[in-house]
């Protein structure tokens, strides 16, 4: 299970200074968290989760709060958009504090556990990619993940949007480990709970389902290796996804009535997009342009619409690196290659049709969805970056989150 990983870390005598640089990274979260908030053990308004979860202890499936903001209103009761997932690794904190529980914290702790998560996914990707890399080229993608990503913005926001966002990515991380840990070992309830996590994930972020995708290189791989796929692994792909789609349906309709409804239709949030979703266009061409502007070419003015990704989290200005013909001669390598860049271009033209960009944000939050399979296929490349380059991509991208974070808050 996932204590194989754990357990071989600790095995290993290198342990010592991921941990250390693990605790750092903890320490500094929670001092931020500390910084910008009077207490952290305090519920926020939208504790939406927990009255999700109290709801469902109740029989029932709209929620009682008196903050209404960013929910669906249908036939007079107020209902979560946001897919349910999260609500099972939050859960432990309903049953400690109940309506108490602070999302504060449990958001931190979540993007907490992501660092870690990300940590063991690339020891499992080094692995099966026969990768090697130094332990200061690891601290650049550890540190650039925590710090210089939406992962540090989102761990002290402690609201349903970051909430949301980080708990589906606790779920992709978890895909992805058990996704590489069955390329290693070839264990079939490694694939299993792979394709499980990767549906958690799209039932907690709708977008992440071109993750999906990821799922083609096995054919590759067998086909590689000139082997057949074997027929079981459809069954296993097929059986979690058909459950996880029948779940969301039958959720949507004891909901709205129907089970192609999610609730955006309904949400009362914003007023500057009430128009937008009161007509239903959720996804449009028209809105590519002004969501390119916002994603990539901001970078004159702080702007809470969004600004460049490429100016806080600069460790993405790596990726042209990985156009250089090096060592792509490796079949896995290039055909893995392929596959992630299809599914990053699948969910950032997906992020391009989207009628909002995250709105009163650091950065630019929806561009999380693809962080951690970007930092992936950076792995790739980082042996050809100098290091100066990687301290100073570092500084800047550390130094413009914490100070934005400040200014922010």
């Amino acid at each position: 299970m996932i204590f194989n990983s754990i357990t071989s870390f600790f095995r290993k005598k290198t342990y010592l200074i991921p941990l250390i640089l693990y605790l750092i990274i903890c320490f500094i979260y929670f001092y931020t968290l500390l910084l910008i908030n009077k207490n952290i053990l305090r519920p926020t308004n939208s504790n939406y989760f927990i009255y999700l979860l109290d709801a469902f202890a109740h029989r029932r499936f709209y929620i009682v709060t008196s903050d209404h903001y960013d929910l669906s209103l249908f036939q007079n009761k107020w209902y979560m958009y946001w897919g349910p997932a999260p609500a099972l690794l939050i859960f432990p904190f309903y049953l400690l504090f109940h309506l108490q529980a602070s999302n504060i914290l449990y958001t931190a702790i979540g993007a907490t556990m992501n660092v870690a998560l990300l940590y063991f996914v690339i020891q499992e990707f080094k692995k099966f990619f026969t990768l090697s890399l130094s332990l200061t080229a690891e601290g650049f993608l550890l540190l650039s993940f925590s710090l210089a990503s939406p992962n540090f913005f989102l761990s002290v926001f402690g609201q349903i949007w970051a909430t949301s966002q980080i708990f589906a990515t606790i779920y992709l991380l978890l895909c992805y480990l058990f996704y590489f840990q069955f390329l290693n070992q070839g264990k079939d309830y490694q694939l299993i709970l792979s394709v499980v996590f990767f549906n958690l994930a799209c039932l907690s972020r709708y977008s992440l389902v071109f993750n999906g995708v990821l799922f083609i290189y096995l054919v590759s791989y067998y086909k590689i290796l000139r082997r057949a796929l074997p027929a079981k692994f459809i069954w296993y792909l097929a059986l979690p996804t058909l459950a996880s789609i029948s779940l969301q349906a039958l959720y949507n309709y004891l909901r709205f009535h129907n089970v192609l409804e999610m609730g955006i239709r309904f949400q009362i949030g914003s007023s500057r997009y009430n128009a937008i979703v009161k007509s239903n266009a959720i996804l449009s061409f028209h809105y590519v342009l002004h969501n390119i502007y916002y994603y990539f070419l901001n970078v004159m003015h702080f702007d809470l619409e969004g600004n460049s990704v490429f100016l806080f989290y600069p460790a993405l200005l790596l990726l042209p690196v990985l156009f250089c013909k090096r060592k792509y001669v490796d079949r896995q390598r290039l055909a893995f290659l392929i596959i992630g860049g299809i599914t990053i271009g699948l969910n950032v033209s997906f992020l391009m049709l989207y009628f909002a960009t995250g709105w009163a944000q650091l950065g630019n939050r929806y561009f999380f969805d693809v962080i951690p399979l970007i930092f992936l296929l950076i792995v790739f490349s980082l042996e050809y970056i100098p290091f100066t380059i990687q301290i100073l991509l570092l500084l800047w991208g550390i130094g413009i989150n914490f100070c934005g974070i400040l200014v922010f808050h």
